[in-house]
């Protein structure tokens, strides 16, 4: 039985709790689909990593919902987990593939040159992470993932490089084959300033609810940051801070039982009352309507 983190919110998964005996590093390990299904069902359920997460089905179909967006799984689908988002999924007795966790440490230990946001796919402000693969023009990845596999479970020299450089060249063939697949924001210093601007909502949503705080950041104006975010998404720097409130209420609402006060609480919210105005002014129902109407359609056994 899996193991999870302590948390009285959500359940989250390190890798540690899907390692298998044969995996020997802490933080990176890549799973035999099928096995991973096998041994471990909380998977099922919605639930976080504190890694990023690649899932490549090579047969099979299923489901897979990540924050409340429903995904069909075919085979030589690609998707891409950035660590805190929520997700399950549910897959055919035929289902095969790869599962890879790894930490942002492990990745960039020797390149730090690079960054993971540099990957379109792991940029969830701007792109989808789901990606649609060609099985015809894919045979070296797959054997590449397969080598990942036996390498894993070694304890040679240079293991742990060898399986760093595989996954960076797996990463890059992969947003190559994203890049022409799916519609990018311009790659200009909009872009990166969008980049810069998601990865500082999603450290301080809690306690930064103004974009003048988010501006002061990254030192620039509140207005030169609007006028970037209308620019690259037609949306404002409150809509984008609203918007990752949001999503972590609604899944707390939905993948746990914690009461109304907690999760305004939680949230850092000045009181239940305005934490519920909130949610009604953006969502049109109230919070408690919210959980009944999700466990109605998604009730979880």
């Amino acid at each position: 039985m899996a193991k999870k983190k302590d948390t009285r919110i959500l359940p989250v998964y390190d890798i540690e709790t899907f390692r298998g005996t044969g995996s020997k590093n802490e933080f990176f390990d890549i799973k035999i689909l099928e096995q991973h299904l096998h041994e471990h069902e909380v998977t099922l359920q919605p639930h976080r990593h504190d890694c990023y997460l690649i899932l490549l089905v090579t047969h099979g179909h299923g489901k897979h919902i990540i924050d409340f967006e429903t995904h069909d799984i075919q085979p030589y689908s690609a998707f891409f987990l950035t660590p805190g988002q929520v997700h399950s999924w549910s897959f055919t007795e035929d289902a095969k593939g790869y599962v890879i966790f790894f930490t942002s440490s492990f990745y960039m230990l020797y390149k730090r040159e690079k960054h993971l946001s540099d990957f379109p796919f792991f940029r969830t402000l701007e792109n989808p992470g789901t990606l649609q693969l060609d099985e015809h023009k894919e045979g070296l990845l797959i054997t590449m993932l397969q080598e990942m596999v036996a390498e894993n479970t070694k304890e040679e020299f240079g293991r742990d490089e060898m399986l760093r450089n595989c996954l960076d060249i797996i990463l890059t063939r992969l947003s190559r084959y994203y890049e022409q697949s799916t519609p990018l924001t311009a790659n200009s210093s909009v872009t990166l300033q969008i980049r810069q601007l998601e990865t500082l909502i999603e450290t301080h949503f809690i306690k930064l609810k103004s974009p003048a705080e988010y501006a002061d950041l990254m030192n620039v104006t509140a207005r030169h940051l609007n006028d970037v975010c209308k620019l690259a998404l037609n949306k404002t720097v409150s809509d984008l801070i609203h918007e990752r409130q949001l999503l972590e209420a609604k899944r707390l609402l939905a993948f746990t039982m914690a009461g109304i006060k907690q999760i305004a609480d939680h949230l850092e919210f000045n009181d239940k009352s305005y934490f519920m105005r909130f949610f009604k002014k953006y969502m049109g129902i109230t919070p408690d309507q919210f959980r009944e109407n999700y466990l109605k359609v998604h009730r979880h056994p």
